[in-house]
């Protein structure tokens, strides 16, 4: 029962600089039993959490974590009525960040053993991600979630509570990697159970060009959180990179698994030029025909996508979509598909951000 009471965050109340963190009082036992009835029971953790505190507001409102009572800081029901694009049966919203991410508490995948607090089953730490179609295994549970985040956002902030400005680059708005490698370690120690961070990890080591420690970053992300392609895509990224071939085509596959549909066409491409790369032609051919099966628009999106890289100077980006759309031409691969550098495809990580 040790971490029932959320020792960890009362420390944060009583030490930290005023207005990182805010609370409200207790919720009542009659605002609980009224969001039951109207949502249906909570996860005994957040229970617990609104016996304590009726919500909460995290560095700044950055996140806000819901209440029940009348003057919540955001209120439990409307968050969750109706339920938010991407939301799954069981699901509940329980935060809101400022950027625009929500973050559920979902029932666990399979049965589990009791644990450290005593329940029979954690309710995992979801994060939607804002204007997309992205869901992050965030945290093991809720207690060990809220530790990982106060560990990992009061890196940023000095003993007044405001910004540190060396953890920012020139822009203001983008961490250096230093301290975004710093962030998700301290979430790491708190909570090892989540996805989002050991991704985060691997983004950082990856920047830093320590890619034995990316790609051992990205397999773990991958391994707590199968049903997310992009941890896989990005192991594939740094499989590739390392000349692991075989492995790149592989991890490539899983993300395509992971994303069903032409969505997960342009994965199958990258396994088709990996195989093809490590010296396995059928698999190569195979994965070629079923990404175009799944899309067969395809080779005329990569070809639009990298005029468009052309017509922004990207140039590592026209490079990737032109490499990727020869897999479609039907010419020999082994000409067609160069070794790229790490990083060559981007995508918008959005966990560099000065807001969480």
């Amino acid at each position: 029962m040790a971490r029932a009471f959320f020792e960890g965050f009362r420390a944060a109340l009583a030490e930290w600089p005023d207005g990182l963190v805010r609370t409200l009082p207790p919720a009542t036992a009659a605002d609980i039993a009224a969001a039951e009835r109207a949502l249906g029971p909570l996860p005994v953790a957040y229970t617990r959490f609104l016996r304590s505190f009726d919500g909460a507001d995290l560095f700044h409102e950055s996140i806000v974590i819901c209440g029940v009572g009348a003057g919540a800081f955001q209120p439990l029901a409307s968050a969750n009525r109706p339920p938010p694009s991407g939301a799954r049966p069981g699901d509940l919203v329980f935060a809101t960040t400022s950027a625009g991410d929500t973050l559920l508490l979902a029932p666990p995948t399979q049965h589990s053993d009791d644990n450290d607090n005593g329940d029979p089953a954690d309710f995992r730490v979801i994060r939607l991600r804002a204007d997309s179609e992205e869901r992050w295994l965030s945290g093991s549970d809720f207690p060990h979630w809220l530790d990982a985040t106060l560990a990992r956002e009061r890196v940023l902030y000095d003993d007044q509570g405001e910004f540190l400005l060396e953890a920012f680059e020139p822009d203001g708005e983008e961490l250096t990697t230093i301290y975004a490698l710093r962030r998700s370690e301290r979430a790491l120690r708190k909570d090892p159970g989540s996805a989002e961070n050991h991704h985060d990890q691997g983004i950082a080591l990856r920047s830093m060009g320590r890619l034995d420690g990316a790609a051992t970053a990205f397999a773990r992300a991958a391994a707590l959180d199968p049903g997310n392609p992009w941890p896989w895509f990005d192991l594939g990224r740094v499989s590739a990179s390392q000349g692991n071939q075989v492995e790149a085509a592989d991890a490539f596959r899983r993300a395509a698994e992971a994303q069903p549909g032409p969505e997960g066409a342009r994965f199958l491409a990258h396994a088709a030029r990996a195989a093809w790369q490590g010296g396995q032609r059928a698999d190569a051919d195979s994965d070629r025909r079923e990404a175009a099966r799944r899309h067969p628009a395809i080779a005329a999106d990569l070809r639009r996508a990298a005029e468009a890289a052309a017509e922004a100077a990207d140039d590592d980006a026209r490079i990737d979509a032109e490499a990727l759309a020869a897999v479609f031409d039907g010419v020999p691969l082994a000409h067609r598909l160069p070794i790229l550098p790490a990083g060559a495809e981007k995508r918008d990580d959005r966990r560099g951000k000065r807001r969480s």
